[in-house]
């Protein structure tokens, strides 16, 4: 028979028989160019399709083929040897079968543990009352004054703030609302937290490089009493994934232009029972009622180009009021070079933007003209972005997409 009746009988690709002639698991007859099947052959293909169903590799049934040709499989020898073969792959089948049920536990357990920690009773935290003193008017400086609050000896879960001036806000679900919300097109809350998904593993891995610099520098220092602000966590969130590395005795002050995000990431953080403090703050302005100069340490993380997406200044000019003059800032930056495409894409993109944004040299600028001294080390470069969304839609392919992280304190610390 011809190649094409052999492979239609036996239900197997010309491909896959010309490979196992190659390979020598079928042996046919050749007359000039021309193989010529016979019922052998059919035979073969037959013992080959039901040893790889059990399990068997090509070897193995080769070498069983090589017996079955070489004897008449009914020598003691022969069927020893047949045997030995089959019992082995049985073993090993039944040692598989073993690794695949622990596996099938360890993910049993992995999904139990998941399913718990989903449904699992959160932490109902809220405005910590050790934070009040820091809940000051941003017109005229006075401390805020609480009332018709929910409280219990550690958190306020409702209420309002008020200032003799005429100035108010609201506490909410733990979280101070002052009501100055984003209402233009260019941004929208990502609860889903989109721009975590599909970055490719370049991105990731200089995120990481990122993530652990940061960690590190934490990890050196007291932070026993200080006070923590991280912003713009509708881009990239530092401390979500972090805050075990702080200490218990340190306060968390997170701030956003969404509501949204912030009660979202609350509620995903009260799951953990961290047990440690955080002000949430919900504020579309950089008029947020913070008593000025209480900032110990501030986390950048990607904050500075999330900030300039919607505003004009860098964020350390709008906010440096909050900071005490010895605050340390640890952060993270996406830069374009100046006369990049992509940097033109994201003004165009973002029309309320900066047109400095996303260039590490204007960034080095800023801070040096607020009198800040900045060190910064490149991570990673990109010449293509796996996420088509967000700002990387902007990206022009093969522009060098730079990631940094960065260090920076006042530079009258240094010349102290």
């Amino acid at each position: 028979m011809k190649i094409g009746e052999l492979a239609k009988r036996a239900g197997i690709s010309r491909d896959t028989i010309r490979y196992y002639i190659k390979n020598g698991l079928l042996v046919p007859e050749k007359n000039d160019a021309q193989y010529n099947f016979s019922d052998r052959e059919l035979q073969d293909l037959y013992k080959i399709i039901k040893m790889k169903q059990q399990q068997f590799n090509l070897t193995e049934i080769q070498n069983y083929l090589s017996l079955e040709r070489l004897s008449n499989l009914i020598e003691p020898e022969t069927i020893d040897d047949c045997l030995r073969m089959m019992n082995n792959k049985k073993q090993e089948l039944h040692g598989q079968i073993k690794k695949l049920k622990d596996a099938i536990k360890c993910i049993d357990q992995e999904v139990l543990d998941l399913t718990t920690r989903a449904h699992g009773e959160p932490q109902k935290t809220g405005v910590p009352i050790s934070a009040l003193p820091l809940l000051t008017c941003p017109h005229c400086g006075k401390q805020l004054e609480i009332s018709n609050a929910d409280l219990n000896s550690r958190y306020i879960f409702s209420g309002f703030l008020n200032c003799a001036c005429g100035y108010h806000a609201k506490i909410e679900n733990g979280i101070v609302k002052t009501g100055n919300l984003y209402t233009n097109i260019y941004d929208r809350p990502d609860l889903r937290r989109g721009l975590y998904r599909n970055v490719g593993q370049g991105f990731s891995t200089a995120v990481q490089k990122c993530y652990d610099y940061i960690s590190s520098e934490l990890q050196k220092r007291d932070l026993n009493g200080k006070v923590i602000l991280e912003a713009n966590i509708n881009g990239y969130f530092f401390l979500y994934n972090h805050l075990p590395l702080l200490e218990n005795g340190c306060l968390c002050i997170i701030i956003d232009k969404f509501p949204e995000m912030l009660e979202m990431y609350k509620g995903l953080l009260e799951l953990l029972n961290l047990n440690r403090d955080i002000l949430y703050i919900s504020d579309a302005s950089m008029n947020y009622p913070l008593k000025p100069n209480c900032v110990d340490l501030h986390i950048s993380f990607f904050g500075e180009n999330e900030h300039q997406l919607y505003h004009h200044n860098p964020y350390l000019t709008d906010a440096k009021q909050f900071f005490k003059p010895d605050v340390l800032i640890l952060g993270s930056y996406l830069s374009y070079s100046k006369n990049s495409a992509s940097r033109k894409n994201l003004i165009c993109k973002y029309p309320e933007s900066s047109s400095h944004l996303y260039n590490i040299t204007y960034c080095k600028e800023a801070y040096n003209a607020e009198n800040y001294y900045i060190s910064y080390h490149r991570v990673g470069s990109l010449l293509e972005t796996a996420s088509k969304e967000y700002a990387f839609e902007c990206h022009a392919k093969g522009e060098p997409l730079e990631l940094y992280y960065f260090k920076a304190r006042s530079a009258s610390l240094l010349t102290d």
